[in-house]
């Protein structure tokens, strides 16, 4: 990990003061369809959303517990079950894999009958959905990794094939 220098703007910023301005997170319920889901990314000019499902009924992605309570009961009304990338959409929509609902792997050309898929059905065919992060206000920045989108999916020495 490069180390921050000093002089950088990033040395003394925690969280919350990056994140001051952000605007509400978007995130789409698990009975959401897929044409719903692409709708709410293209909207909100994203290409990720997490997917919330009344607690107790799943467990999250990767076995994580994230959960959002209310603030005056602190009563648990959601729990983020994993992320949906555009990528699982598209991987969903290319078809020929088990994702598709028939559990056969027979190729559909119908998109309708794909986008209107729930949501809950495709989390985890792409890894990035199996990766759910939460950080408190008052994290150092300077004491964070950014995790890299698809690094799984570069060539690295031996792993590559060409």
């Amino acid at each position: 990990m490069a180390q921050i220098s000093s002089a950088s703007p990033l040395r003394d910023k925690k969280v919350k003061d990056i994140v001051i301005n952000a605007r509400r997170l978007v995130e789409v319920p698990y009975t959401a369809s897929l044409a719903h889901t692409m709708n709410a990314l293209v909207a909100n000019s994203v290409v990720a959303v997490p997917v919330a499902a009344p607690p107790g009924q799943w467990i999250g992605a990767g076995g994580s517990m994230i959960m959002e309570s209310d603030k005056q009961t602190g009563t648990v009304r959601k729990h983020y079950i994993g992320m949906v990338t555009m990528l699982d959409i598209l991987t969903h929509i290319a078809g020929d894999d088990q994702v598709n609902g028939s559990g056969s792997g027979d190729w559909s050309p119908d998109l309708d009958q794909k986008m209107a898929v729930p949501v809950s059905n495709i989390i985890g065919h792409c890894l990035e959905g199996l990766s759910l992060w939460t950080l408190n206000p008052n994290t150092s920045v300077e004491q964070r990794r950014t995790p890299s989108p698809g690094a799984a999916r570069q060539p690295h020495g031996e792993h590559f094939w060409g």
